[in-house]
């Protein structure tokens, strides 16, 4: 048969005898990992505060260390108080006295005369007859402008004083001061006789009088008297008057006020800080509040803290000036005094040598110059006080007899919050409690509790390295000391140590600390204390726990995630568990399945005994046990997560484990998928 022949057979058979094609089918098993759990040191204990060392060998001792009382010390040296309060009213203002002279000469008198100029010329010897009633209602301006406008006072003195400058005796002098605005007398005055060469004077009160700037002051009568031989005529000579108004006390006044200071306050102030003696404050934060309320149209304050120093400059606020006030809301003036240093042994160079607790102020008070007319009154006052609010980032001197209450405090202990036990039995564990002393004083402390709990047990604190109950007992601490001149503080420690294992073994959730710090017990030292609060005691606990126990059923908990394999078409055919533990220590396995919920859909293993590793002649683990189960188990369609619970216990009983570092127990649940392909 030749090949086309072939061809055409083959191609006839296929369509004459077509079907439908069948697909094939087969089955195809997968195995995969579902989850892979370890348990080792670090999956049993777990606490930001523990470090976990390990020797040579791998052997592991844990080191648990915390702060356990927390001290602010701010408020022991601190200035929180209200100085200076001074309410300065008018009549208690200092006003320049009004002075106005006048001269008349007699070269004036003798003009006034007929012929006066020829019978007694200037220059010549002559007798002077008796001139009465040369003087009658002659008139002197006197210009109080310069002070005033009009001024109405509750308190005052006019003083006139005449100055006879005449080579004769004067007599019979009266003098009336008048108002030129309205004519109103304010004073007369009268003087018999005035020497040539003399001075009298006289003074009367004018308090409830209303001056106004234009004074008249009306020479009534003036004798000149004969002189008693020719005299030389010197036509200058001149008889001065002199008119005063002094301790002035205003009821009003308009004026254009120059400046001028109404108070001067230089003063120490003692603060109250219990039973300190301080020296010297410096500054951590802190303020200088002034609060003014002023009535005067221009107000003016200064206020200076020479004790108080910058950069070795000493505090001064500059001119304050204080707005009227409309109500009763002060002016608040606020000055920052972080990095100040504040001396507190009173006003240099004090009578009596330095005192404690005590700066030295000064206060100023103005009518500042506006340079325009102002009104003010007798009920316009100056009101102001001074409040102080320092804390100190130092304080030198004596720190007092003090006594501070700490706690109780509750500090969370999560080291053991991933394990309990029936029994736990640490072969050994120290506490280490620990007093930093950073206050240049003595001090003593005494624990009034120091103790762990659950939510079952509480244990305290049993005896210290001396024998002493540690609870109750007050330990002495030394003071600290300072080196050199800047803030280097060589500090004391004291340290107690105790026997902590029955205080662990509980697996304790929280420990609980109490205690009374006392400050300088035995009273003043010979040297100065000091304090910087950001640096006080600083008491700190330190547990080392080698991991050496004795345990029955020392339980652990694991939560794993479920790893499946993505594909609706897979069907879990068995379930593989390979357990490794490489612990010295027998155990119980439980193995239970949740879902998203975390709600549990069954139990894989409900306590399955798992042998410890075996161990060689030096009690280490020399080959790791290895435990496989097998299962038929499919159900595990919405399977999600994967908890392991070990329950631990220690072959024999009564015999310590110790626990190395590469010590874990490794847990692995793999699956076998089937699938069929081609259906």
């Amino acid at each position: 048969m030749n090949k086309i022949t072939l061809l055409s057979l083959c191609v006839l058979l296929f369509f004459a005898c077509k079907h439908e094609l069948e697909k094939p089918t087969w089955d195809v098993d997968i195995i995969s990992s579902l989850a892979h759990s370890k348990i080792n040191i670090n999956d049993m204990l777990s606490d930001s505060n523990l470090i976990i060392n390990e020797n040579e060998e791998g052997f592991i001792t844990l080191v648990f260390q915390q702060e356990f009382i927390d001290m602010n010390l701010d408020t022991l040296i601190k200035i929180d108080a209200i100085a200076d309060k001074q309410t300065h009213t008018l009549d208690s203002a200092s006003f320049a006295d009004v002075v106005i002279t006048d001269t008349a000469t007699i070269g004036e008198a003798i003009n006034e005369i007929p012929f006066g100029t020829l019978l007694l010329p200037d220059g010549s010897t002559n007798s002077i007859p008796a001139m009465p009633n040369i003087a009658n209602g002659d008139t002197i301006n006197v210009d109080a402008s310069e002070y005033f406008e009009t001024m109405t006072l509750y308190r005052g003195m006019l003083i006139i004083e005449l100055n006879n400058g005449y080579p004769t005796d004067i007599s019979n002098v009266n003098l009336s001061l008048i108002n030129a605005t309205n004519q109103n007398t304010i004073a007369t005055f009268s003087f018999p006789l005035i020497p040539s060469g003399g001075i009298v004077s006289d003074s009367v009160s004018i308090a409830g009088q209303t001056i106004d700037k234009n004074l008249v002051a009306v020479l009534d009568n003036m004798d000149i008297n004969a002189s008693n031989s020719p005299v030389l005529i010197d036509y200058s000579d001149a008889i001065i008057t002199t008119i005063t108004i002094s301790d002035i006390g205003i009821t009003e006044a308009t004026a254009i006020f120059p400046e001028q200071q109404l108070t001067e306050t230089l003063k120490e102030h003692s603060f109250d800080m219990g039973g300190a003696q301080v020296k010297e404050i410096g500054i951590k934060s802190g303020t200088v509040t002034i609060y003014v309320l002023s009535t005067l149209p221009n107000g003016k304050m200064i206020y200076n803290i020479p004790s108080l120093k910058k950069n070795g400059l000493s505090f001064t606020s500059g001119d304050m000036i204080v707005p009227e006030a409309t109500n009763t809301d002060l002016t608040t003036f606020v000055f920052d005094f972080k990095g100040y240093v504040l001396d507190l042994t009173g006003q240099n160079g004090r009578l009596g040598d330095d005192t404690i607790n005590t700066i030295y102020t000064e206060s100023y008070t103005f009518i500042d110059s506006t340079g325009e007319l102002e009104t003010i009154n007798y009920i316009d006052s100056f009101y102001s006080y001074v409040e102080f609010d320092i804390t100190a980032e130092y304080a030198k001197g004596y720190l007092g007899q003090d006594t501070i209450e700490f706690g109780p405090e509750i500090k969370e202990f999560t080291l053991f919050n991933k394990i309990n036990a029936d029994i736990f039995d640490l072969e050994k564990a120290d506490l280490k409690i620990k007093f930093e002393n950073f206050i240049g004083a003595d001090a003593a402390i005494q624990i009034n509790d120091f103790s762990t709990s659950n939510s079952n047990t509480t244990i305290s604190a049993g005896m210290d390295q001396n024998g002493n109950t540690i609870i109750g007992h007050n330990y002495s601490i030394d003071r600290a000391s300072l080196i050199g001149n800047g803030l280097l503080i060589n500090q004391t420690v004291t340290e107690i140590i105790i026997d902590a294992d029955e205080m662990l073994e509980i697996l304790p959730e929280r420990i609980v600390t109490q205690a009374t710090f006392y400050i300088n017990p035995n009273g003043q030292a010979s040297t100065d204390d000091f304090l910087y609060p950001e640096y006080p005691i600083k008491a700190s606990m330190n547990m080392e726990i080698p991991l050496s126990f004795i345990a029955k059923n020392l339980t652990l908990i694991d939560t794993t995630a479920i790893s499946t394999l993505n594909s609706e078409d897979l069907e879990v055919d068995q379930l593989f568990i390979t357990i490794k533990n490489g612990l010295p220590l027998d155990a119980s396995l439980k193995l239970i399945l949740l879902d998203n919920q975390n709600l549990v859909i069954d139990t894989l293993l409900a306590g399955t005994t798992i042998l410890a590793a075996s161990t060689d002649a030096n009690n280490l683990v020399s080959q790791i046990n290895t435990t496989s189960i097998q299962m038929n188990y499919t159900n595990f369609n919405n399977v999600k997560k994967l908890i392991s619970i070990v329950s631990f216990n220690s072959s024999p009983i009564n015999e310590f484990t110790s626990i190395y570092s590469d010590y874990e127990m490794d847990i692995t649940l793999s699956a076998k998928f089937k699938k069929s392909i081609g259906n």
